[in-house]
């Protein structure tokens, strides 16, 4: 995609590909998805918002907040992890690694309060 992927998210795209959690999905790449324009391929999801507006040409697409109705976007220029909507781009993390790990103690709780 003519980005340099912050060391974080490379190693984690190395270890684990993708994220299909429970609830939620952090997308990735792996060599066995059979379609890199869709879900849960980073590159598909990125290319599926690159005209939004707020979305910088080195901006990857992780996650679709849908309870904010949002895009969660890992920042290739500085790292950060901000969430996106039309009017607004706001930081919601310093790395991939401090918002992964807040994403994977949410994750929890929603499955501690199903439960």
């Amino acid at each position: 995609m003519g980005v340099k992927l912050p060391s974080d998210y490379a190693q984690w795209l190395e270890r684990e590909g993708y994220y299909n959690g429970e609830y939620y999905d952090v997308f990735g790449y792996l060599e066995s998805f059979e379609d890199i324009g869709d879900y849960p391929c980073v590159i598909g999801a990125t290319e599926r918002y690159r005209d939004h507006p707020l979305l910088n040409n080195d901006d990857l697409m992780i996650h679709f907040d849908e309870y904010l109705n949002t895009l969660v976007v890992l920042s290739c220029r500085d790292g950060g992890v901000y969430n996106v909507d039309f009017s607004y781009r706001h930081k919601i993390a310093e790395s991939f690694a401090e918002w992964f790990e807040k994403f994977k103690e949410f994750e929890k709780r929603v499955s501690e309060e199903d439960n």
